[in-house]
């Protein structure tokens, strides 16, 4: 499944550029429901959100589920430069990135 890059979670109206550790779902009687994805950061505030949409009826009733984003790894794909200065950018993280003019 590709998730988003960052969190679901916006504060006052700024959306939050950390990377989704969880997928949250909402498991009910008729189904199971993704509703977001959520930085460590964030997990408690939208687990008490989602309680107080389901107590107002905005959100399906059952059990909030927060399952860990498993990362999955690859070398079959060559980065280019633009790839690695991209990471760097977005994510605030520095990359593995290798000098590949020369």
């Amino acid at each position: 499944m590709l998730l988003p890059e960052s969190c679901s979670v916006k504060v006052d109206g700024t959306e939050c550029r950390l990377p989704p550790s969880y997928v949250v779902s909402i498991k009910s009687h008729d189904g199971e429901y993704m509703v977001a994805v959520v930085c460590d950061d964030h997990k408690d505030g939208l687990e008490h959100k989602l309680a107080s949409m389901q107590k107002a009826g905005k959100a399906p009733a059952g059990k909030i589920h927060f399952q860990t984003v498993k990362a999955v790894v690859t070398d079959c794909v060559a980065g280019m430069e633009e790839d690695y200065v991209e990471i760097e950018l977005k994510r605030g993280v520095s990359s593995d990135r290798k000098n590949l003019a020369g």
